[in-house]
């Protein structure tokens, strides 16, 4: 049950939301963001190195990025106590008027990954990673219980083609991309994937790198009271394995992106393949999961402006395959990659 006074604090922090602006960042910094984004761990000098700056410039930059909050660092880790994954994405219909705290409920949410408010027929999108066994109790009772909830759609992912950690905008060229690259780290599990939950030592990276994804590895060695070196393979496995994901936070539109919009595409049967593999090699689409519902696949895809969109949803090289895309406008970002876009 929501009380009056949680409504009231939903909505306080719902007018610190509508205060947020974006403004699209200087050639130099879009560049360390873009290669904070294929290596968020990565030093200042080798991203020097690779976009061809001063190193004491870049540190200078990429410091003043991270403490103004225009970029943050984070690991996204999964189900970190065990168990089988269930990842869910909800659109909701919302009160008039009460869009904002309804968001913001989500948000609050410390199992949402992303929040956003949006155009169409959803007030709100937000995606949820859960245990199994707490979906039944989630999808009836949690979510139709949030303040504002008129009606909800749910849809279960069942296999993601390309998470926001891939999303590379096209800022760097192929060789700086390569330059900065440690691993691959494409593989993400979705759908009834069971993982083992991770020792007291991982968690503890993992809560580390969550609130500051650039901690160093003698600051995770002094968390686990591990030795350095333990603390480095320990983060490598976890890297490796697919538990946990660097992930630059930032607004698309910081990067020169400023529309973003969500597409849920119905395709032709056996079709769905097909058009998923196209769209996940075209820069703007952010994300791209396959999922149950009338629509089978759900996209997130920032352009550079109205046009670059309609040009988008005109293409036949995907739109062929396509007998109904139904897109909605991100009017606002309240959470990203787990990381809330309100906080200061």
């Amino acid at each position: 049950m929501v009380s009056y006074i949680d409504i009231a604090i939903l909505k306080k922090s719902a007018e610190n939301i509508a205060m947020i602006t974006t403004q699209v960042l200087e050639s130099l910094d879009r560049r360390i963001v873009a290669a904070l984004q294929v290596n968020g761990r990565a030093g200042w000098r080798r991203i020097a190195s690779v976009i061809d700056a001063p190193e004491r410039t870049v540190a200078a930059h990429g410091t003043e990025l991270l403490r103004t909050r225009q970029v943050r660092m984070t690991g996204l880790t999964l189900l970190p106590q065990g168990g089988v994954l269930d990842s869910t994405i909800a659109s909701v219909r919302c009160v008039s008027g009460m869009n904002r705290v309804t968001a913001t409920a989500a948000a609050s949410r410390p199992n949402s990954v992303f929040t956003y408010l949006t155009t169409g027929d959803a007030d709100c999108v937000f995606e949820l990673m859960n245990e199994r066994t707490r979906s039944l109790s989630m999808l009836l009772d949690e979510i139709p219980g949030m303040p504002g909830a008129a009606g909800i759609d749910t849809a279960t992912i069942l296999k993601l083609y390309k998470g926001t950690h891939q999303w590379l905008p096209g800022i760097l060229d192929e060789d700086q991309v390569a330059a900065l690259k440690d691993r691959e780290q494409s593989w993400e599990p979705t759908g009834s994937v069971e993982l083992a939950p991770l020792g007291r030592e991982e968690q503890e990276i993992a809560r580390v790198l969550a609130a500051d994804g650039r901690a160093t590895i003698e600051e995770l060695a002094r968390a686990t009271a591990l030795s350095p070196a333990s603390a480095r393979r320990r983060l490598a496995h976890l890297q490796a394995s697919g538990r946990l994901f660097d992930r630059a936070v930032v607004e698309p539109a910081a990067l020169g992106f400023p529309v973003e919009a969500i597409l849920r595409i119905r395709t032709f049967p056996g079709r769905t393949e097909s058009v998923a593999m196209r769209l996940a090699g075209v820069p703007e689409v952010r994300y791209l999961a396959f999922t149950t519902g009338r629509h089978q696949l759900f996209v997130d895809i920032a352009c550079v402006d109205h046009a670059a969109l309609a040009d988008f949803l005109m293409r036949a090289d995907w739109t062929e395959d396509a007998v109904e895309v139904d897109t909605s406008i991100v009017i606002q970002a309240i959470k990203r990659s787990g990381v809330r876009m309100d906080d200061a």
